[in-house]
């Protein structure tokens, strides 16, 4: 017979860990969508901040900007030596510009360019970093190709040229070079005649959108720290508290499946307002009363049956005695004693 290997014993996992772990997950994912939407929303409203502050600049730098006399200083300024020039009218414009950064603490580029005589290359013509000291930024009549190399993608700065205006931009638009991130807007200058002679161009610093989405990032992770120990913490507690009448019946069975059937659970379904569990706790009771009935029933007929069985054996027993041969000698010696006259002498068995 082949030999039975031992069950093994099934590994209990309470129900309050559960609990804990289910609300834990469906809180998770409360919680990671909630981050995600706030995450873009700021991000949505840094990025429209931007925007409006881009728009404002385009406006404010281009109502100072004579766009006839700009076209004249393409046509007759002459550069010097070091990429600048001796033209009062250059000077008189990138102070304008100069001026704007400086109200923005240095967050925004502004500079202007028009169109070369290559059709996939443009020409500066004022910078705002033209006073700063050292100078930076692009020199008088410095031209710019459409490749990577040099400028790299110029559609927008084509589109103003062109009369047209920088959409709205959004995440994507942010870019990075070795000064910074950065987000641009551009805005065609007309002259009095309303013809598009330049243009001007608004680097923005970027740096604003990434300290909001860091700013976020660190909130969210301490906030999400302290919900988290609050959320363990109370659902271990609200756990704890729903199993409670669960976990006395348990201990109740317990107990009655070593025979100890007096366990009180009327506190689990007495009052006026009961619950799935205090119905169940009232079933319960009910069911051990009537197995405690039963098993009583059951002794008594147990008991009542040893007894049958225990004179069936006796009379089996005496039957088995009656039937021998010497009870039965017993028998005839007795009844001839009885049979016998009195006074008389019973004569000695002969011996065999």
């Amino acid at each position: 017979m082949k030999e039975q290997k031992p069950q093994r014993k099934p590994f209990v996992f309470p129900l309050t860990l559960k609990l804990l772990i289910v609300f834990t997950l469906l809180f998770s994912v409360v919680f990671a969508g909630a981050y995600y939407w706030f995450y873009t929303f700021a991000t949505d409203q840094a990025i429209n901040r931007l925007n409006n502050d881009l728009n404002t600049l385009l406006d404010g730098a281009n109502a100072r900007i004579d766009g006839d006399q700009l076209a004249d200083l393409v046509k007759t300024g002459q550069p010097r030596a070091d990429g600048y020039t001796d033209d009062e009218r250059y000077w008189d414009h990138v102070k304008w510009l100069n001026m704007l950064r400086n109200l923005e603490n240095g967050n925004a580029r502004f500079y202007t360019f028009t169109k070369s005589d290559k059709p996939d290359e443009i020409k500066f013509i004022g910078s705002s970093g033209a006073l700063v000291d050292p100078p930076t930024g692009a020199q008088f009549l410095e031209t710019c190709n459409n490749t990577p190399d040099e400028c790299g993608d110029l559609t927008a700065n084509f589109n103003a040229l062109n009369g047209e205006r920088t959409p709205p931009q959004t995440i994507k638009d942010i870019y990075t070079d070795s000064f910074g991130s950065w987000m641009s807007g551009y805005a065609p200058i007309k002259d009095s005649k309303g013809d598009v002679v330049a243009a001007l161009g608004v680097d923005f610093v970027a740096g604003y959108v990434y300290q909001v989405q860091q700013a976020i990032i660190d909130k969210i992770v301490l906030a999400f720290v302290i919900t988290y120990a609050l959320l363990f913490v109370s659902v271990f507690l609200i756990a704890r508290f729903f199993t409670r009448p669960i976990r006395a019946l348990t201990r109740a069975a317990q107990q009655i499946g070593e025979g100890n059937y007096e366990q009180d659970l009327t506190p689990m379904y007495e009052g006026w307002v009961r619950d799935e569990i205090g119905i169940l706790a009232e079933m319960f009771s009910i069911m051990v009363g009537k197995v405690y009935q039963r098993e009583q029933t059951l002794k008594r007929q147990v008991e009542e049956l040893k007894i049958e069985i225990d004179d069936a054996k006796r009379q089996k027993q005496v039957s088995e005695i009656v039937d021998t041969d010497f009870f039965q000698e017993l028998q005839n010696k007795a009844r001839n004693m009885r049979n016998r006259p009195q006074g008389s002498v019973a004569e000695p068995e002969s011996a065999t």
